[in-house]
């Protein structure tokens, strides 16, 4: 099963161009890793200067040979400390759901980082998928995920079990109570109409009841 690495780098505002530069890099390390799917690099919108990472590889085994040279946190860490204003986070996910739209290019993206109370996870799970897949029966979204994991310092002592083939199966993270959801639309408008959306704003307001979710706008890099 694909493990998703999710890595958020926050660099000092006024050191911004440095810190593309050094996220272009780490984006060409990266890229040449055995066993990575896929590679996603963003930047954040407004006054704050953030970077977000989404890597996709085969399957767990496949990232344990790569963490040592090709983790997104040590990379940061080993050529832009100076430019952080803290630590990166970074979390171990699968995927839970997901859509793509071909022909539409994703100009603009959000991430929705929530933590659930665990008792809620579950239930918030289903929700959330529910309403993202009555949403997309509009061609409003161009490209979207939910996924749910851990973060990557509370299992670093776990060993890594077989996957099983069940969403995440007896994974030590699998089954944890983080989620991130992607969305990302070709137009500034369909943002606006995805968010207006009474499915959007129902599941919106559960999970601020049964947790906290840090809202960040996005561009494609």
């Amino acid at each position: 099963m694909e493990l998703l690495v999710v890595t958020l780098a926050h660099i000092m505002p006024d050191r911004d161009a440095e810190g593309l530069a050094r996220i272009h890099l780490i984006s060409d390390t990266i890229r040449n890793a055995l066993g990575l799917v896929s590679a996603s690099f963003y930047r954040s919108r407004g006054n704050e200067s953030y970077y977000f990472m989404l890597t996709t590889w085969e399957d767990e085994e496949c990232w344990q040979k790569a963490r040592d040279r090709y983790n997104p946190k040590q990379l940061l860490l080993g050529s832009a400390t100076e430019l952080l204003i803290n630590p990166p986070e970074q979390w171990l996910m699968h995927y839970l759901w997901g859509y793509s739209r071909p022909a539409a290019e994703p100009i603009l993206a959000t991430i929705h980082l929530g933590t659930i109370r665990p008792d809620e996870a579950d239930r918030a799970q289903r929700g959330w998928i529910e309403g993202l897949r009555r949403q997309v029966v509009r061609p409003i979204l161009s490209f979207a995920f939910l996924a749910r994991g851990s973060k990557e310092d509370t299992i670093a002592s776990h060993a890594f079990p077989a996957t099983s083939a069940s969403g995440g199966g007896d994974s030590p993270y699998g089954h944890d109570s983080i989620f991130l959801n992607l969305l990302s639309w070709t137009r500034q408008a369909d943002r606006e109409d995805f968010y207006a959306d009474q499915y959007y704003q129902a599941i919106s307001r559960f999970l601020n009841k049964v947790g906290v979710v840090q809202v960040i706008t996005l561009d494609p890099l």
